[in-house]
């Protein structure tokens, strides 16, 4: 697996926050560390995933990206929904044009 190193500066409570869970559990303060952040990154995506789909949909987040979350499949999915929607809204205006 490739890995990407991010650098934080915490508060020193925090700091030792960390420290004193590390102790108890065995485990390295960093290892805790990367664990927790991947947990929360996770809720994160599900909490926000129509607002991280609206942005793919304004092609502010890539289909790479977008793969990397939430998987090819799911991916294939929503680009169906969306063009779907596209289609949807494009007859929407040309009918709207007709009754005016």
């Amino acid at each position: 697996m490739q890995t990407e190193q991010l650098n934080l500066k915490l508060q020193k409570e925090l700091f030792d926050e960390i420290e004193v869970i590390s102790k108890a559990l065995h485990i390295p303060k960093n290892e805790w560390a990367r664990h927790v952040i991947a947990e929360e990154v996770k809720k994160q995506i599900d909490e926000k995933r129509q607002a991280i789909i609206r942005e793919y949909s304004k092609e502010n987040i890539s289909r790479e990206e977008m793969i990397n979350i939430f998987g090819k499949k799911d991916v294939e999915d929503i680009d169906k929904i969306l063009e779907y929607s596209k289609k949807s809204f494009e007859s929407s205006k040309k009918l709207a044009k007709l009754i005016k």
